[in-house]
């Protein structure tokens, strides 16, 4: 039977858990959203079809939202959808649910897993690295199970108490409408060689170089965060929040892999 992931990541958690997900459900293709909706129009996926994104502000990321309104699944028999998480879950799945209800089709299976925060433009840091390992190791045994449950055509949808209020409460709805400009206080500090790495990782080809240093458009922002985390001079701040914080990237994910969208 045919098998399709369709992941968005900015630094490798969710583009892990798709890589991992494959590996347990075997003959299986992952494909990068970010390249994808170029072509969004061009797909007819068949058979088994998987949406792995992260949460943000208790929801789907703006891209992964434009991708589900327009890919074509009248041929696909089984839709699972996988949430990455950071600090609570919820949102994802109804919304999920929601955008698949005009296409005639609904969510047959719908998980979270919990990943190492890097969302460093609030009040908190990348938690301390010792606790990575444990995270990482308890979302490889979430990917057996989420395959587990793919597999056997599971009808099972994660519950989460933050799944309706948790949109609301966090604002989900004015971070649509705001996140394709949001990216007014990203600027490239003295440390920057124009390496063009930032460039590369953004998924929506946000930047550009100018006068040798990167330049966001406000036009397709996601707020991922590739740019800033990515950087190997740790020279893309966004105002004054993110100097003296520390940077991530899922350590089995190379760089090369978030640059070429695999």
């Amino acid at each position: 039977m045919n098998k399709t992931i369709y992941y968005f990541s900015g630094t490798g958690n969710s583009l892990k858990m798709a890589k991992d997900i494959r590996l347990a459900l075997q003959d299986c293709e992952v494909v990068s959203i970010s390249n994808a909706i170029m072509e969004v129009h061009k797909l007819k996926p068949k058979g088994i079809v998987g949406f792995v994104f992260p949460e943000y502000y208790y929801g789907l990321p703006q891209l992964v939202v434009e991708f589900l309104n327009t890919i074509n699944l009248s041929h696909v028999t089984y839709i699972f959808a996988v949430a990455t998480y950071a600090k609570s879950a919820g949102g994802c799945l109804s919304q999920t649910t929601k955008l698949l209800k005009p296409k005639g089709k609904k969510l047959n299976s719908g998980f979270y897993v919990k990943m190492v925060d890097n969302f460093i433009l609030w009040t908190w840091d990348v938690p301390p690295i010792e606790k990575h390992s444990l995270i990482h190791e308890q979302a490889q045994k979430d990917s057996v199970r989420i395959a587990n449950s793919v597999n056997n055509s599971l009808e099972l949808i994660d519950n989460s108490p933050l799944e309706t209020l948790g949109p609301i409460l966090f604002g989900y709805s004015r971070f649509l409408r705001q996140v394709n400009t949001s990216d007014k206080a990203f600027f490239a500090s003295p440390n920057c060689n124009s390496c063009e790495i930032c460039v590369n990782v953004c998924p929506t080809q946000n930047i550009v170089i100018k006068d040798k240093k990167p330049k966001w458009q406000s036009k397709k922002c996601q707020k991922c965060l590739a740019c800033l985390h990515l950087c190997p001079q740790k020279a893309v701040q966004y105002g004054k929040t993110t100097i003296k914080r520390s940077r991530y990237k899922n350590p089995h994910i190379s760089l090369k892999e978030l640059m070429l969208r695999l």
